[in-house]
C-alpha cells in the first residue's frame, strides 16, 4: 500500500500541474474503456437541467451535450478549467463551466433535476458535498420524476491478461477498490436520499454506480 500522502499529492498533481496528462492517464489505466465508463451515467439521468461535479478534462461534459442535455459544470482546478474550455471552443459549445468549491455550488436551491460525477475522490462523501448536491436538486414534491444524483463509483477492467492483474492492483493501492459498499447509502440516507447500487453493462463494458433520488 502507497503512503495516503503520496496518493493524494499523485492525484493534486494529476488534477493541477499534470492535468494535460489526465487523459492519457485515464485510457491507460482503462484499457481505453473510460469514456464508455463514464457515459453508463447517461442511462440513470433524468430529462432536464444537470449539473456535473468536477468535470475535469470535459470529455464527458461534451458527451452529455451531443446526447440533448443542457449541463451545467463545476470544478475547482484552474487547469482542467483551461483543458475543458477549448475541448469546448474546439467543438463550438456554449461555455458553461464555472470554477467552484463543490462544497458551496454557486447555485440556487432547487435547480437542477441531476447531479453527476463520474470517478470522483473521496471528496463525494463528504457530508457538506452530499448537503449541497442535495440543496441544489429540485423539489420531488409534484414532480413527475425524482431529481436524482449519478454517481460512476468504479469499472471493471476488461484487457489483455498480463496487464489487468497489475492494473487491479494498482487500483488497489491507491485505496479506489476499498470503498466498503454500505457507507455511500448510509450517508446518502442520512442526507435525505433514497440510494442504491448499480452494476451495468453495456456495449462490452461494466461500472458499478451509486444511484440517489432526492426526499423529501
Amino acid at each position: 500500500m502507497f503512503p495516503r500522502w503520496l496518493i493524494k499529492l499523485g492525484f493534486h498533481l494529476l488534477y493541477n500541474q499534470l492535468a494535460w496528462t489526465y487523459d492519457l492517464v485515464a485510457w491507460l489505466v482503462s484499457f481505453g474503456q473510460w469514456p464508455a465508463w463514464c457515459r453508463l451515467a447517461m442511462q440513470f439521468m433524468q430529462p432536464g437541467t444537470t449539473l456535473e461535479l468536477a468535470y475535469g478534462t470535459g470529455a464527458f461534459f461534451v458527451d452529455t451535450l451531443a446526447a440533448g442535455y443542457q449541463p451545467v459544470g463545476v470544478d475547482l482546478s484552474p487547469y482542467m478549467a483551461r483543458l475543458a474550455s477549448k475541448r469546448l471552443h474546439r467543438q463550438n459549445y456554449t461555455l458553461c463551466l464555472s470554477q467552484a468549491d463543490v462544497r458551496a455550488l454557486p447555485f440556487p436551491a432547487g435547480f437542477f433535476n441531476n447531479v453527476v460525477a463520474t470517478f470522483p475522490t473521496d471528496y463525494m462523501l463528504h457530508p457538506q458535498v452530499i448537503s449541497e448536491v442535495h440543496r441544489v436538486l429540485k423539489d420531488p414534491t409534484g414532480a413527475s420524476v425524482p431529481a436524482r444524483l449519478v454517481v460512476v463509483v468504479e469499472g471493471r477492467l476488461r484487457g489483455p491478461w498480463p496487464l489487468r492483474p497489475l492494473i487491479d492492483w494498482l487500483y488497489h493501492a491507491t485505496g479506489q477498490r476499498d470503498l466498503p459498499r454500505e457507507k455511500p447509502l448510509a450517508m446518502l440516507a442520512a442526507q435525505k436520499f433514497n440510494a442504491r447500487w448499480e452494476t451495468v453493462e453495456h456495449a462490452g463494458v461494466t461500472a458499478h454506480l451509486v444511484i440517489a433520488d432526492k426526499l423529501h
